[in-house]
């Protein structure tokens, strides 16, 4: 009785060795973030966040106080300016969209708030379709994916249309074209689904086959990227706490139906030279602006403290979606 005993000690033991070592227990305690831009003649297929300019949360509340942070950077490119979206949360009250311009891709500079609701709005995806400015955030608050159009870019922006009603998901992300028309968007229980419709203004359906990722690696961390090959999906890690790291998936679709396939695992993650990526890193955009330049743009946030809290449920959790996800596909 005494060896049965102590041989399911061992394995609870190891078990929990295992899980630590994927999902640590003690997790860091991340604060403020900031975001990091850089610009290349190639597909980034490396970025080095220690050779790029940051605009950091010091220089947004140096000129807004109320910051609390700035995350989920998207940019568009019009003419010979940048626009940097952002999610922008202030001391006691919900994230809004924030604005930076730039000229250069070098030095940006804080424009205000282009939207805000009466519920929390984040990964503020705006893109250019068919000459007019649109941009889909996560809305969950509202329990619908909402699209909004720009009445005057890059401010005055409407609800135009409820591309998904009575859902709560999180970071939608949008691809469309004349071909194909694709959503990803993640609930609370690490799945991320794949939504399809025949143009941006049509009906938006679960895919048939609905659920493309689960566990910790399955929740959108930024736009899509088209080549030659498909598309190229930044996804978000939270094995090491929320925001950790972000690997790239490749989504191909073909004849109705897709594949997924994991391309470059922790592309970006903490960066412990770095103070405003300490925590970790989980968002990013990439574009191509001509035939020789890339840009491109990341967030990040930095350590509160050397401290890390505990967290039992969350890894347990985790792992256990992990394993059923690895046994069934």
């Amino acid at each position: 009785m005494k060896k049965y005993i102590f041989g399911i000690l061992f394995l609870g033991i190891l078990v929990a060795l295992l899980i630590n070592s994927r999902t640590p227990f003690f997790q860091q305690d991340g604060g403020g973030w900031s975001v990091g831009y850089g610009m290349s003649q190639v597909y980034p297929k490396k970025i080095n966040p220690k050779e790029n300019r940051i605009y950091s949360i010091e220089k947004l509340k140096a000129q807004n106080d109320s910051t609390v942070f700035l995350a989920d950077p998207f940019f568009v490119k019009e003419k010979d300016t940048f626009y940097l979206f952002f999610e922008h949360k202030k001391v006691k009250a919900n994230g809004d969209v924030g604005l930076l311009t730039s000229v250069d891709g070098k030095n940006y500079q804080y424009k205000g708030t282009v939207l805000t609701q009466k519920f929390h709005l984040s990964y503020p995806q705006v893109f250019k379709y068919k000459n007019c400015f649109y941009m889909v955030p996560e809305s969950k608050q509202a329990n619908a994916v909402l699209l909004y159009k720009a009445q005057h870019f890059p401010y005055d922006w409407k609800i135009c249309d409820t591309l998904v009603k009575n859902v709560r998901l999180k970071d939608p992300s949008i691809y469309v074209s004349d071909t194909l028309n694709v959503m990803m968007a993640s609930d609370d229980k690490l799945n991320m689904y794949v939504y399809q419709a025949d143009s941006l203004f049509g009906k938006w359906k679960l895919h048939k086959k609905p659920i493309a990722l689960m566990g910790t690696e399955a929740r959108a961390g930024g736009r899509f990227f088209a080549d030659k090959k498909g598309l190229i999906l930044p996804i978000q890690n939270c094995t090491n706490g929320y925001g950790y790291g972000l690997s790239l998936y490749r989504f191909y679709f073909k004849n109705g139906s897709y594949t997924t396939k994991r391309i470059a695992p922790f592309f970006l993650k903490a960066n412990k030279e770095i103070k405003e990526f300490d925590a970790g890193m989980h968002q990013l955009d990439v574009q191509k602006l001509d035939a020789n330049h890339y840009y491109y743009v990341y967030d990040g946030n930095r350590l509160n403290s050397n401290t890390k809290r505990i967290n039992i449920f969350g890894p347990l959790k985790w792992n256990y979606i992990d394993l059923k996800n690895w046994i069934l596909n």
